[in-house]
């Protein structure tokens, strides 16, 4: 399994880096208008909004080539924890979509949503 690529500091993400812990839920909309919510899951999931800035272009390419190997939301992979040190398998990221800010020459910008996923 793919493994989230580190910069070229050495780290996985910059400060500051939120993180959530949330459960997933179900919600069931009848026809009168009113819904029903259920927990699909008694774990946990964790979510990291990885927000990167002042990044070369070097390292913008290896996040953009890791983005497109994991086809977007679609591939699994393994995500270092930055707060734990552990790492954390089967995850994905949370969008299809990749956006990248270049304000200079070796200077960009990105974020990403990394979410934990069971199967």
């Amino acid at each position: 399994m793919a493994t989230f690529p580190v910069l070229d500091s050495g780290a996985i993400a910059q400060y500051p880096l939120p993180a959530y812990v949330a459960r997933t839920t179900q919600v069931i909309r009848f026809l009168d208008g009113s819904d029903q919510r259920c927990i699909v899951r008694a774990r946990l999931v964790r979510w990291w909004v990885v927000k990167l800035s002042l990044l070369n272009d070097s390292e913008l390419a290896l996040l953009e080539s890791f983005f497109t190997e994991q086809q977007g939301s679609f591939g699994l992979f393994d995500f270092p924890d930055p707060f734990s040190g552990q790492t954390i398998a089967n995850c994905r990221f949370a969008t299809s979509e990749f956006a990248t800010l270049y304000a200079a020459t070796d200077q960009g910008s990105t974020e990403l949503t990394v979410m934990e996923c069971y199967e």
